[in-house]
């Protein structure tokens, strides 16, 4: 695996994490352990499409989560088929109000066919 952190010795093999920062407005910037193997595209205000280039696809569901860095509601969207895009949406705290946001993403899943021993 290219990126990430794989050195869990368990029976769970392939194990990769994804971390990453989004910062800024109107050009975003990714940066943080796994953001030269990402790109972003800014969909419009507070909606930004993140595509991560891997070389082997996660083979298993992967779980994400979104830390925003102000007060507010993310919305988070994952695609995983030849590659995992990740949309994330964020909003004013009123839920309905779509809002610059600067986040915190990590995911992690697995490249392993199965997770059994």
């Amino acid at each position: 695996m290219a990126f990430g952190i794989n050195a869990v010795s368990s029976p769970q093999r392939g194990i990769t994490v994804l971390a990453l920062k989004k910062t800024g407005g109107g050009t975003p910037a990714l940066t943080g352990l796994c953001a030269k193997f990402c790109t972003v595209v800014d969909n419009g205000v507070g909606d930004y499409t993140i595509n991560v280039n891997i070389q082997q696809p996660f083979a298993q569901n992967i779980v994400a989560n979104v830390l925003l860095h102000t007060a507010g509601i993310a919305v988070l969207d994952l695609a995983n088929s030849n590659h995992l895009k990740i949309r994330v949406k964020t909003f004013a705290v009123d839920g309905t109000t779509p809002a610059e946001k600067d986040f915190d993403l990590i995911c992690v899943g697995s490249t392993a066919s199965t997770l059994l021993g």
